[in-house]
């Protein structure tokens, strides 16, 4: 790509199946809706500083792709921007992302590893569908296995579905509802650590399906434990 480009259209390498590499050059300032849409070939590419958004189906069954850098100026992932990219493994978000859009990253089996931004304060629907391979979500400044950063106030329904090797969780005490099937299938699943306590936990709206699926748990407040 030309040096003198600043702006990538919408489905501009749309079902390039025999394109492997891609430079993009620092002139770029935006990449529109499905830029590389199943681009099966795929394997890498880095997002230059000063593009703001990842938008919608961007890398959407990018099926080899396997290393994205993504700059500190992105704000928003749109909705299903990495749909089916299977071949991921880890993804960092910088701290300035405030949105993961619907099924941003649905299905993308083979991510063992996810950091969320503490500013991130929506994750949508079926972020996560079926990331079976998924053991450690964090926020940027977190250590700790699976957290869901203090911002939002939802868990999206099917945010986690299928999560199979999803241990633990750690929930901010800021989240008022978690939504229809929001951690179905997580069947490694046994520890909850909420960081409020068992009278909040039991006020969170939960739709009744939202735990279908997982064995046994603990929630474990700051005022003692909950054994389902």
């Amino acid at each position: 790509i030309p040096e003198s480009v600043t702006d990538i259209g919408q489905i501009a390498f749309s079902s390039c199946n025999n394109l492997k590499d891609v430079t993009i050059p620092e002139s770029v300032t935006r990449i529109g809706a499905s830029a590389f849409f199943r681009c099966s070939s795929l394997t890498s590419i880095s997002i230059p500083e000063g593009v703001a958004n990842i938008a919608i189906a961007t890398f959407y069954e990018c099926y080899s792709l396997e290393n994205i850098t993504i700059p500190n100026s992105i704000t928003s992932i749109d909705d299903e921007a990495f749909f089916n990219c299977w071949s991921l493994t880890s993804v960092t978000i910088p701290n300035g992302v405030t949105s993961i859009g619907k099924r941003a990253f649905f299905n993308c089996q083979f991510l063992e590893s996810f950091t969320i931004p503490n500013g991130a304060t929506s994750i949508g629907k079926e972020a996560f569908y079926n990331c079976w391979s998924l053991t450690s979500v964090t926020t940027s400044d977190s250590a700790n296995s699976t957290t869901i950063p203090d911002r939002p106030t939802s868990i999206g329904s099917k945010a986690f579905y299928g999560c199979e090797s999803l241990k633990s969780i750690f929930i901010s005490d800021n989240i008022t509802k978690i939504l229809t099937d929001a951690f179905y299938g997580c069947s490694s699943l046994t520890s909850i650590h909420y960081a409020g306590t068992q009278a909040q936990w039991r006020a969170i709206s939960k739709v009744f399906s939202w735990n279908s699926k997982i064995p046994a748990y603990t929630v474990y407040c700051t005022d003692g434990n909950i054994t389902e």
